[in-house]
């Protein structure tokens, strides 16, 4: 009898389109945390492919049933345990910022997409499941050595995610550069036209506008 992984596999390639864990779990007849973990294992496996927009679908190419590896028979040889500590993977900012104003807010913010203008899908790092909270992050070191070119960007984030449609809350959160950021609001503040900027620093985080 197939497995569950199986079947999803199946069910997309057959159908060759992506699906959401909604109509898989339809598809499946089987409750949708089941198909959220199953997905999340192919993915690992490298069977599948999970957008931001929640679709799964498959590899181009893979069969629709992987094919089991072929048994070799292997004589066992003695090796001695090893002991190996485990890895602290230290959270990205954005990472951190989605824990910090999840918190605050009351909501869960993940990576998602929103609509612009035109009907444009572009992805924002905070965005909540509803699309009524869409936000982004701006590490500006990241974006030029100079001050022309961090002003730059900022008037670039605040312009995208200021079209964002059909959201209640559009927000910036910046994690470094504060000199800029503030010379930048005091002669700009006037074009944010409701966006919120925000100032992460650790766990402070400070309302800049």
């Amino acid at each position: 009898m197939p497995t569950l992984g199986e079947r999803i596999v199946e069910h997309l390639t057959t159908n060759g389109a992506s699906l959401d864990d909604n109509e898989l779990a339809e598809a499946m007849g089987v409750g949708r945390p089941a198909i959220a973990e199953s997905c999340r294992q192919l993915e690992a496996q490298g069977l599948v492919i999970r957008n931001m927009a929640g679709g799964t679908r498959t590899v181009p190419g893979l069969p629709a049933t992987p094919r089991p590896p072929e048994q070799v028979a292997v004589e066992p040889v003695a090796v001695e345990p090893v002991a190996v500590e485990p890895v602290a993977v230290e959270p990205t900012f954005p990472d951190h910022a989605r824990r910090i104003l999840s918190a605050r807010w009351g909501t869960t913010l993940q990576r998602r997409q929103a609509v612009l203008p035109g009907g444009v899908a572009q992805t924002f790092e905070l965005a909540s499941g509803n699309g009524r909270i869409v936000g982004d992050v701006v590490w500006l070191a990241d974006r030029g050595r100079t001050v022309e070119a961090k002003s730059a960007a900022i008037a670039e984030a605040v312009l995208i995610v200021g079209h964002v449609t059909n959201a209640d809350r559009r927000f910036l959160v910046f994690g470094d550069a504060f000199d800029v950021l503030s010379r930048w609001l005091g002669s700009y503040r006037l074009l944010l036209d409701g966006v919120e900027v925000w100032f992460l620093d650790g766990d402070r985080l400070e309302r800049l506008a």
